[in-house]
């Protein structure tokens, strides 16, 4: 992993040195437990502030107790039935391409369950966040599970990887809670690592999406605070304008789902029998929008897909 990592201060390369990072400029990482931190704000909360502790009523025993604690809080609210009675970890089926070992970059990574999705679809993940109980917990679950994977400590307005050496950047029910000028660097960060022709797969919440436009009146359709953890949502305009902005092309927008912004038909028996029918049913609107596409403009889910420009084009 380290061949692609760079400081994040000023992209130069890093080397290890008696248990730290060090790059060419003089600036110093730790190394926590295996994991590089390349940022200088660590988020430490091995229990969630936003709930009431876990009573893990249930739970099968090889199931890591931070995945059920934190399960709401990383899967969405449909997840409160299996809070603390999980006997299987929710790994997502991988929805795009696969790979023969491409490097993909899974930005807010969590406890790495997209991560260990890619893994399985053939690419080498490596999870950035900055919660790093969740990378500690990733670890964990990674070795239980028998899955490669390399895991940061760092930002996503401030990718510590080497110019042009990512193939794919992937990040899934993340940037929706960062402010949007950090939304805007992470593109142009984007830009910056992926390799020429390298892909960008982000999903983000529809400003039009039917359940959205609800979700807005609530707050009578008033941004999100700067600096909170809540919903930003994005327009096609919005996204095109950060897109190409940043330096990337090609710009594909789909449906990811309705009703939710988390709608995995793998974890149906997770979910209560109402998780299930809003499940179902933004899979059939996914299936509908992909017979009439103008049903993109009401999903609540989108794919956002881009790319580098490739050799050629930039050499032109």
């Amino acid at each position: 992993m380290i061949s692609v990592l760079a400081c994040p201060a000023d992209q130069s390369d890093l080397r290890a040195y008696d248990g730290v990072l060090l790059c060419d400029h003089g600036h110093q990482f730790a190394v926590e437990n295996g994991v590089p931190i390349l940022t200088d704000n660590v988020r430490r909360e091995v229990v969630p502030h936003n709930m009431a502790p876990c009573q893990d009523q249930g739970r099968d025993s090889s199931i890591d107790s931070f995945v059920s604690d934190w399960l709401v809080n990383t899967n969405g609210n449909l997840y409160w039935r299996a809070r603390g009675s999980l006997r299987r970890y929710p790994i997502p089926r991988w929805p795009l391409f696969r790979s023969n070992g491409q490097v993909l970059v899974d930005v807010g990574c969590g406890w790495g369950r997209w991560s260990i999705a890619a893994a399985r679809a053939g690419f080498k993940p490596i999870g950035i966040d900055v919660h790093i109980d969740a990378l500690a917990a990733a670890g964990r679950v990674t070795r239980q599970m028998g899955v490669q994977a390399d895991f940061v400590c760092a930002g996503a307005e401030r990718l510590p990887f080497r110019s042009g050496s990512i193939d794919v950047l992937f990040s899934y029910s993340v940037l929706q809670h960062l402010d949007r000028e950090k939304v805007a660097a992470f593109f142009k960060e984007a830009a910056r690592v992926l390799k020429p022709a390298g892909a960008c797969l982000i999903q983000l919440p529809n400003k039009t999406g039917l359940y959205n436009i609800l979700l807005q009146a609530k707050r009578n359709f008033t941004d999100a605070r700067p600096g909170t953890f809540e919903m930003r949502y994005w327009s096609k305009s919005n996204i095109q304008d950060v897109v190409e902005k940043a330096g990337l092309e090609k710009l594909r927008i789909h449906t990811d789902g309705f009703f939710t912004q988390n709608p995995q038909l793998s974890d149906l028996d997770l979910l209560t029998t109402s998780g299930k029918l809003v499940v179902m049913a933004s899979h059939a609107g996914r299936w509908a929008s992909g017979v009439l596409p103008v049903l993109t403009h009401l999903a609540d889910s989108l794919w956002i897909e881009a790319r580098t420009p490739s050799v050629a084009q930039k050499q032109g």
